[in-house]
């Protein structure tokens, strides 16, 4: 469901002109694609715990070296989650565009960017989209790879704040590091709320960062 420029996207904020494919990066795609369709179809017919990366591979016709290029674990390749590296300065670019909105409200964007930019069309993410709604083991897979991310964010965040203390909320309470960590994990949780319901229900709009947040602020008062 996820798509392998996902990190990209969120770090950028905004949907570029997609360059001129070229052959090489044409096969990647395919091989990719053809490891996803065979973890999400053996899944689909012998359940999660009887599926393995030597079936996965032999049914997408790859070897088990070529399926490590493209996902880390089976699990990986089940939910569509490949390796994510992000660009600090594009983050920090993309914090830059969202001003003036405070570190939590432009990390709850960014995160719900990234939900906006998962595949939900295509045979593929039908399928994962049923069998993560059905499956909780899936669904936890899925919640916490598509953000797999966060451990590099909180660090960019914290020098993005080192370098504008003057977007801070907590400066005299917390140290940067305190405060990135903590935008973070409740700007993650409530992306996760979003992301599953989003998945429960892939027709179902999915809902502005200011909703979200006003939901949060109902919750912690």
């Amino acid at each position: 469901m996820a798509k392998s420029d996902q990190a990209e996207s969120m770090s950028t904020g905004v949907a570029d002109e997609p360059p001129s494919e070229t052959l090489r990066e044409r096969k990647r795609r395919e091989t990719r694609t053809a490891i996803e369709h065979a973890a999400i179809s053996l899944v689909d017919e012998l359940g999660y715990d009887n599926v393995t990366v030597s079936m996965i591979s032999e049914r997408a016709v790859v070897s088990q070296g070529t399926f490590f290029n493209y996902f880390p674990t089976k699990d990986a390749a089940i939910v569509g989650l490949g390796p994510v590296n992000l660009d600090p300065a594009a983050v920090h670019a993309a914090y830059d565009r969202l001003a003036p909105a405070t570190p939590y409200h432009a990390t709850l964007m960014l995160f719900l960017k990234v939900v906006r930019d998962l595949d939900w069309t295509s045979e593929i993410a039908a399928m994962r989209a049923r069998l993560v709604a059905q499956t909780p083991a899936l669904m936890k897979l899925f919640l916490d790879g598509t953000f797999g991310f966060v451990s590099d964010f909180r660090s960019i965040l914290t020098a993005y704040l080192e370098q504008h203390p003057e977007i801070r909320t907590c400066a005299v309470e917390l140290t940067p590091a305190e405060e990135a960590n903590l935008v973070v994990a409740e700007a993650l949780e409530a992306a996760k709320f979003a992301l599953a319901r989003t998945t429960a229900d892939p027709g179902a709009p999915l809902p502005e960062a200011a909703e979200v947040e006003a939901v949060v602020r109902r919750i912690v008062g």
